[in-house]
C-alpha cells in the first residue's frame, strides 16, 4: 500500500518517529520537557507561555474506559497504534490542558440504540468535573485572568432511535452540553438520511451546532457499510440546502475531498470545517511530489498512480503537493476553520498538527518534515493576515461555533473581588 495517499479501505500505518527533544521551537510551542512523559516515554512539547493567543482543541475524544478500550481495539486492528493510551487512562483529557491548551471540546458518539443517554451523562460529568477542578487551581503569579471553563462537551444520539428528540433535549438543557457529534461511518447513516432530520430540527430548536464526520476518509473494511458510498460533499450540501439555520462542522477538512468542501464554504455561511489529522503529515505529505515519493511510499510503489484495494479507482492527486492549496484555502476561509487534534486516538505527537498549521499558514511548508536540529520556523511570509488567520483557526472560530466566551477562556481581567 502506498502510504502517500488515503486508499478507500485504509487499514494500518505505523506511527511516525517521535519528535526529538529540543527540536521544535516557535512562538506557539516550547521545547520538550527535560524529562520524558510517563505515558508516552517520550519528550512532549507544550504551548509556549508567551504564545500569541490561546488555543482551543475542538476535537477530543472521551469515552467510558470499557468503550474506549473497544475503540482502541478497532484502531489496533484496522488503523494505527495509538500513542496516548496511558495518558488517557491516567487523566482523560487533562493531558492537553497540562500541555497548555486553553480549552478542549470533548466528543462521544453512540454506535447503537440505547446507549446515548448514558454516554451524554458520562460526558456531562466529565466536563463538569474538569471545569470544577481547573477553576479551583491556584493562578500563576501576576495572572490577570482565570479560566472559568476548560472543557465543553458534545452530546450524541443514534439516528432513528426511540426518544431521540427527548435524549437531545435533555443533553442540551439538563446536562448543559454544547452541541452534538455524529459519525456517518460508525453510525452507518448518511448525513441526509431521513433519520437525521429530527436531530437537525432539535439542534435548530436549541441553537446547537452539529459536528458530523461525513467525509469519505479514513474508511475501513471493518465498518458495516462502505463509508465512501454514504459520505460525499454533495450529501452534506443537501443538508446545508435544506437547513440554512443549522450550523454544521465537518472534521478532517472533508478528507479526501478537500477542494469540494472548501468550495462549499463559499456557498454556505453555516458550514465550518476542522483540521483534525489533515495537517499531521500522516495520511499524505504537505510537501512536493518528490518528497512524498521518497519518504511516504512503499518500496513497491511506482510513484505515478495509486489504486485502491477494491481496484475501483485510480488517483494521481495524492502525489500532488497540497500545501499550496491548503494554505490558500486556510487563509481564504480562516473565519470558518477550527483546530483539532483527535486526541487521544492519534499515532503521533499531539503538537504535529499545530506545528504544521502554524508553519503552513506562515508560508514555511511542513514543519515536521524538517531534519533534526534544523530551525523549523523561518516565517518568511508571516503577515498581519496570517497572524489573524491563526487566531481565528486556533480559538476564535471554536469560541463562536460552540459559544465559549472570552470570560470562560480567562481572557477578561479578574474581578477585584477574586
Amino acid at each position: 500500500m502506498c502510504q502517500g495517499c488515503v486508499p478507500e479501505y485504509f487499514e494500518f500505518k505505523e506511527s511516525p518517529a517521535p519528535l526529538p527533544q529540543n527540536w521544535l521551537n516557535s512562538r506557539f510551542l516550547a521545547q520538550a520537557t527535560e524529562e520524558k512523559d510517563m505515558g508516552t516515554d517520550s519528550f512532549e512539547y507544550r504551548v509556549a507561555r508567551d504564545a500569541p493567543c490561546p488555543i482551543i482543541d475542538a476535537h477530543v475524544h472521551v469515552f467510558p474506559q470499557k468503550l474506549m478500550d473497544a475503540v482502541w481495539t478497532f484502531f489496533d486492528n484496522f488503523y494505527w497504534p495509538i500513542r496516548y493510551k496511558k495518558n488517557y487512562i491516567a487523566t482523560r483529557a487533562d493531558f492537553l490542558l497540562d500541555q497548555g491548551i486553553r480549552h478542549v471540546v470533548l466528543l462521544v458518539y453512540a454506535h447503537k440504540n440505547g446507549i446515548a443517554r448514558d454516554l451524554n451523562k458520562f460526558l456531562a460529568h466529565t466536563v463538569n468535573s474538569m471545569n470544577e477542578r481547573y477553576a479551583s487551581l491556584p493562578q500563576p503569579p501576576n495572572s490577570t485572568s482565570k479560566r472559568v471553563r476548560v472543557a465543553s462537551g458534545l452530546a450524541t444520539v443514534m439516528p432513528g432511535e426511540p426518544d431521540a428528540r427527548a435524549i437531545l433535549a435533555e443533553a442540551f438543557t439538563t446536562l448543559g452540553l454544547s452541541g452534538i457529534k455524529m459519525h456517518s461511518h460508525v453510525q452507518c447513516v448518511a448525513a441526509n438520511h431521513p433519520n437525521m432530520d429530527e436531530v437537525y430540527e432539535t439542534c435548530i430548536e436549541f441553537d446547537k451546532p452539529v459536528l458530523i464526520h461525513a467525509g469519505k476518509e479514513p474508511n475501513s473494511k471493518a465498518y458495516k457499510v462502505d463509508a465512501g458510498k454514504i459520505c460525499d460533499f454533495s450529501i452534506v450540501e443537501d443538508v446545508l440546502r435544506r437547513y440554512p439555520r443549522l450550523r454544521i462542522c465537518v472534521p478532517h477538512l472533508g478528507m479526501n475531498q478537500y477542494e469540494e468542501f472548501f468550495d462549499l464554504l463559499d456557498k454556505y455561511p453555516n458550514l465550518y470545517l476542522d483540521t483534525t489529522m489533515t495537517l499531521g503529515a500522516f495520511f499524505q505529505s504537505l510537501n512536493s511530489p518528490s518528497a512524498t515519493t521518497t519518504s511516504s511510499c512503499s518500496s513497491s510503489c511506482d510513484h505515478t498512480t495509486h489504486t485502491t484495494k477494491n481496484n475501483t479507482s485510480t488517483t494521481t492527486t495524492a502525489l500532488k503537493p497540497i500545501a499550496e492549496m491548503l494554505r490558500t484555502m486556510l487563509l481564504r476561509h480562516s473565519d470558518r476553520i477550527l483546530y483539532g487534534t483527535d486526541w487521544p486516538n492519534i499515532p503521533y505527537d499531539w503538537c504535529r498538527e499545530l506545528a504544521n498549521l502554524v508553519s503552513l499558514v506562515d508560508g514555511d511548508g511542513e514543519a515536521t518534515a524538517r531534519n533534526e536540529g534544523e530551525r523549523v520556523r523561518k516565517e518568511e511570509h508571516r503577515t498581519k493576515e496570517t497572524d489573524e488567520a491563526l487566531e481565528n483557526i486556533l480559538w476564535r472560530n471554536a469560541s463562536r461555533f460552540y459559544r465559549i466566551s472570552e470570560h470562560d477562556l480567562g481572557l477578561t481581567p479578574l474581578s477585584p473581588n477574586l
